[in-house]
C-alpha cells in the first residue's frame, strides 16, 4: 500500500467541527428530536456559532444530516420536525401547570429551591411524558419534605405522576452532582426554575463542570423567579425544627429504603445509579433512563467513528 493510499484511508471524512455537531445530533436523535443551528450551538463546545454554519453545511452535503424547515436531523423525515412543533406547543400548556403546582409546593415545609427537570426542561412534551420536578430542600429535613409531596401525591393527584413527578430531591447543603456524565449535564444544563432563582444560579454554580461538556449553554433568567416563605410554610416548619423532626427525618428515610430493598428484591431493577436514598438525596429513576440511553448514544458514536473514521 503506497504512502498516498494509507494516507487517504486513515483521514476523517469529515472536519473536527462537523465531528462535534454531529455528536450532538446522534444524542439528540435517541429522542426522535430535531435541533436549530443555536440550540446545537448551545450543546456543542465549538468556539462561535459561525463556525457551526459550515460544519453543518458540510454534514448535508454529505448526507450525513438533514436540513428540514429550520432544523438539524438524522433521519429524512419531516414527520419529526411536525412532532416537535406539536410537542413543544403542548408543552407550553404543561409549563402553565407546572407554575400553577409550583405555588402549591412552595407551601411545603423545607422547600428551598424546585425546578423543572426532564422533557418539560427540554420543551417537549408527548403522551408519555410527565413533569418532573427537581427540589432543593433545607439540610437534615429532606425525607421530611417529602412525606408532604407524598400526602399531596395521594390527595390531590390520586397517586398519578403526570403533573407531579418529584424523582429527584438533595438538599442545599450537597448542591453538587457527582454523577459528572454527558447525560446528567444536559439534564442540569436544561433545568427551569419555578421557585428560588438565586439558589437556582447556586446550583449551577456548583456544578460549572457541566461546562466541559456545553460551555455555550445559556442559564435562566431568575429575575422573577423569587423566594419568599409564607406563613403557612413557617408554621409547617416550626413543628419539625426540633429532636422530634430530626427523628422524624431519619426514620422516614429508613422506612423508605426499606421500602426499596423489597421493591428491588422482586424487580430486575439493578442501577444505583439511578437509585440513591440518603439523609441529603432522594433519587428514584427506576426505569433505567440512564443505563439504556448511554449504551444506545455509545453505540451509534461508534458506528459513525466506524463509518466517517473519527474518535468523539
Amino acid at each position: 500500500m503506497s504512502l498516498a493510499v494509507a494516507y487517504l484511508k486513515s483521514r476523517p471524512l469529515v472536519s473536527a467541527d462537523a465531528a462535534i455537531a454531529l455528536k450532538v445530533l446522534i444524542y439528540s436523535d435517541i429522542f426522535s428530536y430535531p435541533l436549530t443551528l443555536t440550540e446545537i450551538f448551545e450543546r456543542s463546545d465549538i468556539d462561535a456559532i459561525e463556525s457551526l454554519k459550515p460544519a453543518l453545511c458540510e454534514l448535508v452535503r454529505g448526507g450525513y444530516v438533514y436540513f428540514i424547515n429550520g432544523f438539524y436531523l438524522l433521519r429524512n423525515d419531516k414527520n419529526l420536525v411536525e412532532q416537535r412543533l406539536i410537542a413543544n406547543k403542548k408543552a407550553k400548556k404543561y409549563l402553565r401547570i407546572a407554575k400553577w403546582v409550583t405555588a402549591l409546593i412552595k407551601h411545603f415545609p423545607f422547600v428551598r429551591g424546585v425546578m423543572l427537570s426532564g422533557s418539560i426542561s427540554k420543551n417537549y412534551i408527548d403522551k408519555q411524558s410527565d413533569i418532573d420536578y427537581f427540589i432543593i430542600t433545607a439540610p437534615n429535613r429532606l425525607w421530611v419534605c417529602r412525606l408532604f409531596f407524598i400526602i399531596c401525591q395521594k390527595l390531590l393527584f390520586f397517586n398519578r405522576c403526570k403533573f407531579f413527578c418529584y424523582n429527584y430531591m438533595i438538599d442545599e447543603q450537597h448542591l453538587a452532582i457527582q454523577h459528572r456524565t454527558y447525560y446528567s449535564a444536559i439534564e442540569i444544563v436544561t433545568l427551569i426554575p419555578t421557585y428560588n432563582g438565586k439558589i437556582y444560579r447556586i446550583f449551577q454554580r456548583y456544578n460549572d463542570w457541566t461546562k466541559q461538556y456545553f460551555p455555550n449553554a445559556n442559564q435562566h433568567t431568575t429575575q422573577y423567579v423569587p423566594y419568599t416563605q409564607s406563613i403557612l410554610q413557617q408554621t409547617f416548619e416550626a413543628l419539625f425544627n426540633n429532636k422530634f423532626g430530626e427523628w422524624a427525618d431519619k426514620k422516614l428515610m429508613l422506612l423508605t429504603q426499606k421500602n426499596w430493598r423489597k421493591k428491588m428484591a422482586k424487580s430486575k431493577f439493578t442501577n444505583a445509579n439511578e437509585l440513591e436514598l440518603k439523609r441529603f438525596t432522594a433519587k428514584a429513576h427506576t426505569q433505567n433512563h440512564y443505563g439504556s440511553i448511554m449504551s444506545l448514544f455509545t453505540s451509534r458514536m461508534q458506528q459513525y467513528e466506524s463509518l466517517l473514521n473519527i474518535k468523539f
